[in-house]
C-alpha cells in the first residue's frame, strides 16, 4: 500500500515537472516571439528614423550616384550623376517601404542613402536663357557624357534629341536640367534643322564708352567725357524699358565667332580707365545692367569695382600715358620697348583675373601694338571706330561708340538700335 503510495506521489512529481518544464519552455517562446515583435518595430522606427532624417526639401545627390526612372513600378537605371548636384525633393508621405526619393528637376529618383540635406539650392548661371538657339538640333549616341568646364556631371544611359544653344570647337552646348553642359563632337550622331524659334537674331551689336561718371551733386568736371548721372539714368532706363540684353566681352567674342545668336536687341556697355567708375556699380544693380570695367589696374584696388555687374578687363597696367609715342595722344603701346610693354600686360592680366579682354588707351593702335597685345595673351581687344560689331570682324579691332556728355537720348537711341 505504501509502496503504490510512493509511487502515485512519484508519478505525480513527475507530471508536475513537466509541467512546470513546459509552462517555462513555453513561456520563454512567448517572451523570444515577443522580444522578435517589439525588435522589428524598434528596427521598423529606426530605418524611419534614417530615412526621414535623410529627406529635406533641398538635398545634394552624393558623386558617382545613379539615379532611376520607374517602368512598370520597377527602377530601372537612366543616368549616374558623376559630381555633386543639389535638387529639390519631391513631399513625400514616409514609410519604411520609402526607397527613393523623387527629384523634381530631374524627373527621376534616387535612393535615400545617396543624398544629403542643405538649407537652399546653389545659384545657377542662366544667361544663356537669353541666346538664341540655333534652329538645329542634335542626336547623341545611346550613352552621352554632359560636360561643364571638362568635367563630366552626368552619365546619361539614353540619347539625346535637343537643341543647338552654344557652339564650339570641341562640341556643342546643350540646356539639361535648366543648365548648359557641352556634349563632345564624338558623342554626337547627327544634325538637322528645327525651327527652334522665330525670334529676330542680331546681326550686329553696339558697343558704347562710358568715362567718368559724376554724381548730380557734383559739378566739377566740365569735359566732355564726364557724364552726369541723370544722363546715364536716362540711357539705362531705355534698355530696361525696351529689354536689351547687356553683355560680357566673353559673349561679344562668341558672336564674332557665329557661336551663339544675340537677341536683336543686344548691347555691350563698357567704360574706360577707372576713375569714379565706382560710381557706376550702384546704378549697374539698380538697373540690374551689365557694363565691363577696362582700368588700368595700377590705379586703383580693383574690389572698389567688385559687383557681379562689373566685369573687369585691362586697359594696361600702367602704360594710360600720352606723349611717349608719335603721332596721335602717343600711347606708349606703338613703340615702347616690347619686353616692357609685354611684362606690363601681363601684370595687368594676372591683377585682373588673367582677362582676355583689352582696351587701347586713347584707342590707338598699330601693328607693333596688335602683335604685343596678342603675345600678352588677350583675346579681344576694343578701339573707337562709331561702328557696330558684326560677325566675322578682327577680334583686337573691335570697334565701339564713345558717348559723351553732350549725346542726347535721340542720338543714343540711334546708336544702339
Amino acid at each position: 500500500m505504501i509502496k503504490n503510495v510512493n509511487k502515485n506521489k512519484f508519478v505525480l512529481f513527475c507530471i508536475l515537472l513537466l509541467v512546470f518544464f513546459c509552462g517555462c519552455f513555453f513561456y520563454l517562446q512567448y517572451l523570444e516571439k515577443e522580444a522578435i515583435k517589439e525588435k522589428k518595430i524598434i528596427d521598423r522606427e529606426l530605418l524611419i528614423s534614417k530615412i526621414r532624417n535623410s529627406y529635406s526639401k533641398y538635398i545634394k545627390v552624393k558623386k558617382d550616384t545613379i539615379l532611376y526612372r520607374k517602368d512598370n513600378d520597377k527602377y530601372v537605371k537612366a543616368l549616374k550623376v558623376k559630381t555633386e548636384k543639389d535638387y529639390t525633393l519631391e513631399d513625400i508621405n514616409i514609410d519604411e517601404n520609402t526607397k527613393y526619393f523623387y527629384i523634381e528637376e530631374l524627373g527621376y529618383y534616387v535612393k535615400y542613402q545617396d543624398v544629403v540635406k542643405i538649407e537652399t539650392l546653389s545659384n545657377k548661371d542662366l544667361r544663356y536663357k537669353n541666346y538664341l538657339p540655333f534652329n538645329e538640333n542634335i542626336v547623341t549616341k545611346e550613352n552621352v557624357n554632359l560636360y561643364k568646364d571638362n568635367e563630366i556631371v552626368f552619365e546619361l544611359y539614353f540619347s539625346l534629341d535637343t537643341q543647338i544653344i552654344e557652339k564650339s570647337e570641341d562640341g556643342i552646348y546643350v540646356e539639361y536640367n535648366n543648365e548648359l553642359y557641352m556634349i563632345k563632337n564624338e558623342d554626337i550622331v547627327k544634325t538637322y534643322y528645327k525651327e527652334n524659334t522665330k525670334l529676330i537674331e542680331a546681326t550686329s551689336v553696339p558697343v558704347t564708352v562710358y568715362h567718368f561718371i559724376y554724381l548730380n551733386d557734383d559739378k566739377s568736371c566740365n569735359e566732355s567725357i564726364c557724364h552726369s548721372e541723370t544722363q546715364i539714368r536716362t540711357h539705362f532706363n531705355y534698355l530696361r524699358e525696351n529689354n536689351f540684353f547687356t553683355l560680357t566681352t566673353t559673349e561679344i567674342g562668341k558672336f564674332i565667332d557665329g557661336k551663339i545668336r544675340l537677341p536683336e536687341k543686344s548691347i555691350l556697355i563698357t567704360i574706360d580707365d577707372g576713375a569714379r567708375a565706382w560710381n557706376f556699380v550702384p546704378l549697374l544693380e539698380e538697373y540690374k545692367v551689365n557694363a565691363t570695367l577696362f582700368l588700368v589696374s595700377s590705379w586703383y584696388d580693383k574690389e572698389r569695382f567688385s559687383s557681379s555687374y562689373m566685369e573687369l578687363a585691362s586697359h594696361t597696367h600702367n602704360l594710360h600715358t600720352p606723349g611717349v609715342c608719335s603721332g596721335g595722344q602717343g600711347s606708349p603701346l606703338k613703340c615702347g620697348n616690347r619686353d616692357s610693354l609685354i611684362q606690363d600686360l601681363k601684370a595687368s592680366r594676372e591683377t585682373l583675373n588673367n582677362t582676355k579682354a583689352f582696351c587701347f588707351p586713347f584707342y590707338e593702335y598699330n601693328d607693333y601694338a596688335l602683335s604685343v597685345v596678342k603675345e600678352a595673351g588677350f583675346e579681344m581687344a576694343f578701339i573707337g571706330g562709331y561702328k557696330n560689331v558684326t560677325r566675322g570682324i578682327d577680334k583686337l579691332k573691335i570697334p565701339r561708340i564713345p558717348l559723351t556728355d553732350y549725346t542726347t537720348l535721340e542720338q543714343y537711341i540711334r546708336y544702339v538700335s
